[in-house]
């Protein structure tokens, strides 16, 4: 006992000497808690519907929700890390979250519920987005390779988190346990502010009136929207199959709840492991060329899943096909973006709004529709989001033939 002591002080003693450290080790373990706390929610639902002794239907709306709360938590994080210690704003932003993940075992009302999960989209994306900002306040730091691995951890976490309720239904048969053990475990990640300095403070941004307009011109305009229209869709079938698919395989009769719980994991683990792969790949290959091959492979693992609904074989193939594929659609469709038009904020805001609003949508129709036509409607709906996604990407090959070099600002 004394010898682990003695580890745990000088662990600390090294760590503060070197804040750097210290920061980018908090941030990376407040992502991958946020990836936890954000796949939690799919493998249990079935549980949490018959905790509340609710419906589907109804509990559709605790994905909307959150999705809302989330889109209104990043705007307020924007206003916040601004005119705030960025610090504070995490530890308040986390307490929030393991408070609410110990409580949702006891919530018995499905309002109560959705309220909660609200409550804790605000705080995660206020985590969330004060992570990604405080990551460039770090000095001397490689923001790109630094930037990929704090998205990296955010969908470890999302990996781990389904083990954690395999676990928890292996003990007691319930996800009691593993809410608990999720909400204890933000205390191991407070422990890290302890004698962490605040980061330095944000950069003042004056914005050049006469560099900061953008031709608006009709093929501009209607470029961007296009590729908001590609964002809204391809994000709402990852979210959507993450978040239905263990209901999916239940209710097909392809998987008992446990082994449920273990394909969801694994859609998360391909998507991990995909996001890890993708950094040295897109140092080497042009962007189109690698959304090209996720583009196919996506039709690849949702088709298996779309034409084979009786193969439980091919549900774990596709699974795995699929999140191997669609993990880097978003940061390669905003660097392949980057080569027709320049990315001012205002343009990567919009593409950010547009995959917000897929993950709301896709997953609430997906809810309202379940109960009346069948457990088969999830995958039709999201194989048809993707054929829309896929014939929006060919208009996006096209259009950069004729535009290879960014357009110019006016």
């Amino acid at each position: 006992m004394q010898v682990l002591l003695d580890i745990i002080i000088r662990w600390f003693i090294i760590m503060e000497k070197n804040q750097k450290i210290r920061k980018i080790t908090l941030y990376y373990s407040l992502l991958a808690y946020l990836g936890m706390a954000s796949a939690v929610f799919g493998p249990s639902l079935l549980k949490l519907v018959e905790q509340t002794n609710s419906s589907l239907s109804q509990m559709s709306y605790l994905f909307s929700g959150r999705a809302i709360s989330y889109l209104a938590g990043s705007w307020l994080a924007g206003i916040l890390f601004d005119k705030y210690k960025g610090h504070q704003l995490l530890i308040g932003g986390l307490t929030v979250l393991g408070l609410s993940l110990g409580l949702i075992p006891f919530m018995g009302d499905p309002l109560g519920l959705i309220l909660l999960a609200m409550g804790m989209a605000v705080a995660t994306a206020l985590v969330d987005v004060g992570c990604n900002s405080l990551l460039f306040r770090i000095p001397d730091i490689k923001v790109g390779p630094a930037m990929n691995g704090l998205h990296f951890f955010f969908g470890l976490g999302s990996f781990l988190a389904p083990l954690l309720l395999v676990g928890s239904l292996q003990i007691n048969n319930g996800i009691q346990l593993g809410y608990w053990g999720l909400g204890l475990f933000s205390l191991l990640i407070l422990i890290q502010f302890v004698g962490l300095k605040e980061p330095s403070s944000p950069i003042k941004d004056t914005p050049d009136p006469a560099t900061d307009k953008l031709n608006q011109g009709l093929n501009r305009n209607l470029l961007i929207w296009v590729i908001i229209l590609f964002f809204f869709a391809f994000v709402g079938v990852e979210v959507g199959y993450g978040d239905w698919l263990s209901t999916y395989s239940i209710q097909t009769g392809l998987a008992a709840e446990t082994t449920a719980v273990l394909l969801t994991s694994t859609y998360w683990g391909a998507f991990t492991i995909s996001r890890l792969i993708s950094i040295p790949l897109a140092i080497k290959i042009k962007p189109k060329y690698l959304l090209t091959a996720d583009v196919l492979g996506a039709f690849l693992g949702l088709g298996l899943v779309f034409l084979f609904p009786e193969q439980s074989a091919l549900l774990w193939v596709g699974t795995i096909i699929l999140g191997f594929s669609i993990a880097s659609l978003f940061p390669l469709m905003l660097t392949f973006a980057e080569t027709m038009m320049p990315m001012t904020g205002k343009i990567t805001s919009r593409f950010f709004i547009g995959g917000s609003i897929g993950s709301i949508f896709l997953p609430w129709v997906i809810g309202r529709t379940v109960e009346t036509v069948g457990p088969l409607v999830i995958i039709r709906i999201l194989f048809l989001t993707l054929v829309l996604a896929g014939v929006i990407f060919l208009i996006l090959l096209r259009v950069s033939k004729k535009h290879p070099q960014p357009l110019p600002r006016v």
